[in-house]
């Protein structure tokens, strides 16, 4: 393979697994810097970027595309400050809450971090954040703090016109927010990365392990074990929510946070409000509000192995319960007696939207992507408009590396949403 060294040195300097952009995107990627430095032979270029430190940070600039947003999955955040609230705020007000964000990228997650956590009330005395990426150009953007309107997708836009303001530039954080991140270089690959830091309570690790080898990702679990506080919470992406099934982290009854703690872990955490009925064209998981208990019982152990429902030998719940059903144990972290019920109740209604919604969510947290993808697009051809199941679908596609089918999406969520 023309270049297999290529990909065998990015495997080597970041992990990169070479299956999860496509071998064709590094072919492009290369080309593009053998181009600009008017180099055409593979060898003399990998020589090149040996010699060359500011070549090979163009080169990762080419490599890695950053594709985030403002609260990019909601629903961690909402946690986020719920957790805030309930549990940590009342036991350590004088205290400053640690937290990192890595991959970074251009700014918009660990900014997005900031602000929730104003909003829940703390001060800037409360909370530090680190922001960390391998890219010198992505952190310098989110130095800037200047956005424009992709960076906002999706979302209201009430943070919008508290925390920024409009210039012929783009619209410009306030420094009020600003000055809460500690933004850094770093590569989360290396095997001494952040060595003699002090832990942190919360990390946000979203949308990178999914680019990994197995050598890597088993590495960086490690190294994210030892960075988090024994009580710590560790937040992923949607689509790595399968890597950590047979981990030692244990899930967050909290749906699409995508929340874990260790599993060893005795204390409580907060617990969501049960799900209530919603409107039949309105099945969002994720749009019903948490209460926030006083006490809550301690979580139960994580179990080695899910208990499978058996359907047969035991009194199935109504088709009215068994949606309600399924979305408790996904609650609960127990996602295969999830997608048992979802598909015995689809057995019986082939035309439920809101069952085919739930089944790619669930997929989607176990990190079976394909199914989850059938899923949605079988939920959008029943109802077109369900914009929860469009906006599943357009995060699938950026993870998949579609960003044609993506941003076709992501508009026709706009024009529903303008409508």
């Amino acid at each position: 393979m023309k270049y297999s060294q290529a990909e065998a040195l990015l495997r080597c300097k970041i992990g990169l697994d070479p299956y999860s952009i496509g071998s064709d995107a590094i072919a492009r990627a290369f080309e593009m810097r053998m181009a600009d430095c008017q180099i055409s032979d593979i060898d003399t270029y990998l020589r090149n970027i040996q010699q060359s430190p500011q070549e090979w940070e163009a080169l990762i600039d080419r490599v890695i595309i950053p594709e985030t947003w403002f609260f990019r999955e909601r629903e961690s955040f909402k946690f986020l400050q719920q957790y805030v609230i309930s549990e940590w705020l009342p036991k350590n007000r004088n205290s400053v809450l640690r937290i990192l964000s890595v991959p970074c990228a251009t700014g918009e997650e660990p900014y997005s971090i900031a602000i929730a956590l104003r909003e829940a009330g703390l001060t800037p005395t409360n909370f530090h954040i680190d922001a960390i990426d391998i890219s010198k150009k992505c952190l310098l953007a989110a130095q800037t703090g200047i956005y424009n309107q992709y960076s906002f997708r999706g979302n209201p836009l009430s943070f919008q016109e508290r925390y920024f303001q409009a210039t012929p530039k783009g619209y410009c954080l306030s420094e009020q927010v600003r000055h809460h991140i500690n933004f850094r270089l770093g590569n989360l690959a290396e095997y001494d990365f952040l060595a003699g830091t002090p832990p942190y309570h919360i990390i946000f690790c979203r949308n990178l392990l999914i680019y990994f080898d197995s050598a890597t990702k088993e590495r960086t679990m490690k190294i994210l074990d030892r960075l988090l506080s024994p009580d710590g919470l560790l937040f992923v992406g949607h689509g790595e929510a399968g890597l950590l099934l047979n981990s030692h982290f244990a899930t967050v009854p909290y749906p699409l946070a995508f929340a874990y703690r260790k599993a060893t872990l005795t204390q409580p955490t907060t617990k969501p409000r049960e799900h209530k009925t919603a409107h039949k064209n309105s099945h969002s998981t994720h749009s019903q509000q948490r209460k926030i208990d006083k006490k809550v019982p301690p979580q139960p152990k994580p179990r080695t192995q899910p208990v499978a429902v058996n359907i047969k030998t035991h009194q199935p719940p109504s088709d009215t319960n068994l949606l309600d059903t399924a979305k408790a144990l996904a609650d609960e972290g127990r996602l295969p007696e999830a997608i048992e019920l979802c598909n015995h109740y689809l057995s019986k209604n082939r035309v439920s939207v809101e069952a085919y919604v739930l089944l790619g969510q669930v997929q989607q947290a176990m990190g079976k992507l394909e199914d989850s993808l059938q899923s949605f697009q079988k939920a959008i051809y029943l109802q077109p408009t369900h914009q929860e199941a469009l906006t599943h679908l357009a995060l699938l596609r950026e993870n998949q590396g579609d960003m044609v089918n993506a941003n076709l999406l992501w508009q026709r969520i706009q024009r529903l949403q303008n409508i």
